[in-house]
């Protein structure tokens, strides 16, 4: 619920961006733009002095807490996985936590050094989210498949990450500066057929679709070739996926159930050992349906607003 209500908040605020897009359209028609990534930042130079005073102000604070509340919690996170899973699990284990506390500040500033680092090489916004899409999604094959499927092992998991994230690089164009180390569609893009090209170059759909594919493929052979996760491992996992979260119900050990809450019952569509895909509940059911009309009514009020 929680999860649904907030993405729905976003969509609400993606039609104010939008409809901000259209009054840029209207404003800027007829000038020459050298970087179409500044117009937000021109509007408000343009639009808020003549609207009321301390609004350039109001704006910038406005902007800038909303991109430090994403960005310190993912430094945290970053440096707090670095730090755990690999530092102190493999490089220097059995330190004090003192150590590791200053270790996880240290690799904090590096990530936010190396987050500037990255924008600053960025040509635009645009280039800057494609690389997120890809990367996001190409993370998603073995969360998705580990979510449904008992059989997906940890090989299987790292065997398709690794095969998608080469063919990302393969199908790309690597390059530091001015020196190219690598363009794909310098070699291939007169090789492929038109329909997966974009201005002579591979489409990013097309891009995606193929290094998703052969990575559910990796993932699904050597997940069957490789040994099982251990079935008392599997049945804390699906165990809390399952079971619903109660009223003043204490913390636990991460995927364990607190002392006393019996586990859900296993209710999937199919009763073969290894799916994990669950079967739909009349609540899911009306919530999915409520979902889809919200975002039917999102677009009706686009609609109305711009008529």
């Amino acid at each position: 619920m929680g999860v649904t209500v907030g993405i729905f908040g976003k969509r609400i605020c993606t039609v104010a961006w939008m409809l901000t897009g259209l009054c840029a359209v209207a404003i800027y028609a007829n000038a020459k733009l050298e970087n179409i990534d500044l117009v937000y930042a021109w509007m408000a130079r343009d639009i808020l002095p003549d609207i009321g005073p301390g609004l350039i102000g109001l704006f910038i604070a406005s902007m800038l807490a909303s991109v430090m509340s994403t960005c310190d919690s993912l430094m945290v996170v970053a440096s707090a996985l670095f730090t755990e899973n690999i530092y102190r699990k493999f490089l220097l284990p059995g330190k004090a936590d003192k150590h590791y506390t200053l270790i996880g500040r240290i690799v904090s500033a590096l990530i936010v050094l190396f987050g500037i680092l990255f924008a600053f090489s960025l040509e635009s916004v645009v280039e800057g989210l494609e690389i997120f899409w890809m990367v996001s999604a190409m993370m998603g094959i073995a969360f998705w498949l580990g979510l449904f499927w008992r059989r997906t092992t940890v090989a299987g998991a790292w065997a398709a990450t690794l095969t998608s994230f080469s063919l990302l690089l393969l199908t790309s164009k690597i390059a530091f500066g001015d020196i190219v180390l690598w363009d794909f569609n310098a070699h291939f893009a007169d090789k492929l057929p038109a329909f997966m090209l974009w201005e002579g170059e591979l489409y990013l759909p097309w891009q995606m679709i193929i290094y998703l594919t052969i990575g559910f493929v990796v993932l699904v052979v050597v997940s069957l070739l490789t040994r099982r996760v251990p079935a008392e491992n599997l049945d804390r996992l699906y165990n809390c996926l399952r079971t619903p979260i109660g009223p003043n119900e204490p913390e636990a050990e991460p995927f364990t159930l607190p002392a006393g809450v019996q586990p859900g019952p296993r209710n999937t569509l199919t009763k073969h050992p290894d799916f994990e895909i669950p079967r739909p509940t009349l609540i899911g059911v009306l919530g999915f349906l409520l979902a889809w009309l919200g975002v039917g009514l999102l677009i009706g009020a686009v609609y109305w607003i711009i008529g």
